[in-house]
């Protein structure tokens, strides 16, 4: 795909750069491109209409900008502090000489090869691995693909998502609602994610709490992706797991996991059309399906495109929690809002006080997620203490 659109994706095969960066010497400093074996001696300054086309000879020198290309011949450059003007021009705009106008230096300071020039290849050398299979690329890497002229780039195709809604008290949003049914936020919610972390997804809509209605919707779903969210009735005494075990002969990989909210969360696979598709069923709780999401779902898809960072460690981070939290005997996450301060080098939770209050809110206003230990016979609550968060940005 065109370099310009892989933000986001993970390289397909290790990337060697075919040219070398920089491709020719450029100046680090503003000054005089010299001959080093001239040492301290004087130098005759050579108009140069542009620097890469002058020559260097015993007794010369050119003057050259920051970035500017090294002309040949020349093995460093002198910054203008080192150097004294012995005959100088009553035009002041005639910086680089271009006008014939001949000028002499004195150099104070003797050079070293190479002084103040980023040499052939300093950065990156031909034929040299410059991004590493299974990378995702950010804006570093974009920034490096473009130095070395790569104009499109081998990623891994993303794993295809689809989303289905089960059951009969559910009511799409833009229709009224009849009695005791609610407007299905779920799936806005998960899409939104998905698309926020750079994976598109299809709506199957709501399911009827039917099987023949459930299996129906789930054999149109794995016609079209690889991955079919499921939402709703996922605990064991449900529709779903049997639907799942019996008529598509799935593998249950996991159930149960320990983990509030989440607990009927269930990962299972099965053979369809020759091809393995893969399930992550979930409850239908609003405040459920961000959390899941976050821990289950997203690193889920970044291991199937061979990201090397999918479970890494690192926006896990040490913070302080003042406020009073419950614990459960499952291990628990809960929405908070970690800030910094100057005076200190860790991070505070800040959370709600109030004793009854929406996950939903706080889902709303974070940029973390605490994950609370288990309760123990010893420990019921967590007053004041240092716990690890996931940083979400």
């Amino acid at each position: 795909m065109k370099t310009n659109e892989a933000y986001g994706r993970v390289i397909a095969n290790s990337i060697v750069s075919s040219v070398d960066v920089p491709s020719y010497n450029t100046s680090t400093k503003r000054g005089y491109a010299v001959l080093v074996s001239d040492g301290k001696n004087k130098r005759r300054v050579l108009k140069a209409y542009n620097p890469t086309f002058a020559e260097i000879v015993p007794g010369t020198c050119v003057r050259v900008r920051s970035g500017d290309p090294i002309p040949n011949g020349a093995t460093a450059v002198v910054m203008l502090k080192n150097t004294k003007i012995l005959e100088d021009s009553s035009d002041n705009d005639d910086y680089f000489n271009i006008h014939g106008k001949e000028y002499e230096i004195e150099v104070l300071v003797a050079p070293e090869k190479n002084e103040n020039i980023r040499v052939v290849g300093c950065e990156i050398k031909r034929n040299e691995i410059i991004l590493q299979v299974c990378s995702r690329i950010r804006t570093a890497e974009l920034s490096i693909l473009k130095l070395c002229g790569f104009d499109s780039v081998s990623v891994i195709k993303l794993p295809s998502v689809g989303l289905l809604s089960i059951g009969n008290k559910l009511e799409e949003p833009g229709y009224t609602l009849t009695l005791k049914r609610t407007y299905d936020c779920n799936s806005l919610i998960l899409t939104s994610l998905l698309k926020v972390n750079g994976y598109n997804s299809i709506d199957f809509g709501i399911s009827a709490f039917d099987s023949k209605a459930i299996i129906k919707n789930i054999v149109d779903a794995l016609d079209k992706v690889d991955i079919l969210v499921i939402i709703g009735h996922a605990n064991d005494n449900d529709l779903l797991k049997p639907i799942l075990k019996e008529y598509f002969n799935a593998v249950i990989h996991f159930g149960r996991v320990e983990m509030k909210p989440g607990k009927s969360t269930t990962f299972a696979t099965c053979t369809f059309n020759d091809r393995t598709k893969f399930f992550l069923c979930m409850s239908a709780n609003p405040a459920t399906i961000p959390i899941v999401t976050h821990i289950l779902l997203l690193p889920f898809l970044d291991a199937m495109q061979f990201d090397i960072m999918a479970f890494d460690s690192k926006n896990i981070i040490p913070t302080c929690v003042k406020t009073t939290h419950e614990l459960h005997h499952r291990p628990k996450f809960s929405w908070t809002t970690l800030r910094w301060s100057d005076k200190e080098i860790f991070s505070r939770a800040c959370c709600s006080k109030k004793k009854h209050r929406s996950m939903i809110n706080e889902f709303q206003k974070a940029n973390a997620l605490l994950m609370l230990p288990r309760r123990t016979v010893h420990n019921s609550k967590i007053d004041a203490a240092f716990v690890s968060a996931i940083y979400l940005g």
